[in-house]
């Protein structure tokens, strides 16, 4: 007997498409000239909507720069997940495979190059740092509600503290390129190891 799959109201469906086409054509557009040379007509007309209505649904540059950091976010957390079903019982692999995935994922990103990159924008910059509360809270809880509901099972507390913590440090380390990427996803797996260790109980964890 087939699941019935919940329906997403239309309205609803209709906006995920817009949003996915005004960001998939920022993207588009980032390949080509940089972040300070594209408008938000130059965005519409890209994803071939008209300009009203990239503002109404996004409000200004800023915010549809921030809804692509967001929609990034979630990509990487999706990847996020799959690393740590696929390192059972391996907490430190979990975190440096998933580490290692975002620098990945940053490195070929024209938004995230366009932050962090050999001539950075400035405006794009604060979305991730003194205006970066939004998407550290988004990244944050989505990171704790994988720990908790994941094999490793871990409480809610200490899964709020690590996802907070490992937000933090990963986008730390991403503006400031220090060290080299596999080495510091090594260095990150290494050092969360014992917390989660800890927190899960005898670090190892047996299939339901």
């Amino acid at each position: 007997m087939s699941t019935a799959r919940a329906r997403v109201p239309y309205h609803e469906a209709a906006r995920q498409l817009l949003r996915a086409s005004a960001l998939d054509a920022t993207r588009e557009l980032l390949t080509e000239k940089s972040w300070n040379d594209i408008t938000m007509a130059h965005i519409a007309e890209a994803a071939g909507m008209s300009r009203q209505t990239l503002y109404k649904e996004f409000t200004s540059r800023q915010g549809l720069a921030s809804g692509y950091l967001i929609r990034f976010v979630d990509e990487f957390l999706e990847e996020v997940e799959r690393e740590v079903a696929l390192h059972h019982s391996d907490p430190r692999g979990a975190v440096s495979a998933a580490f290692r995935a975002f620098f990945d994922a940053g490195a070929r990103d024209p938004m995230v190059v366009s932050i962090v990159g050999p001539r950075p924008q400035h405006d794009l910059l604060s979305l991730v740092t003194t205006d970066g509360t939004p998407l550290l809270e988004h990244a944050s809880a989505r990171l704790a509600e994988i720990f908790m509901t994941s094999w490793a099972n871990v409480d809610r507390i200490h899964a709020e503290m690590f996802g907070s913590t490992i937000v933090r440090l990963a986008i730390s380390h991403v503006t400031l390129s220090f060290g080299t990427p596999d080495q510091i996803a090594e260095n990150l797996g290494e050092m969360f190891g014992p917390f989660l260790d800890q927190v899960i109980g005898s670090g190892t964890v047996e299939p339901n």
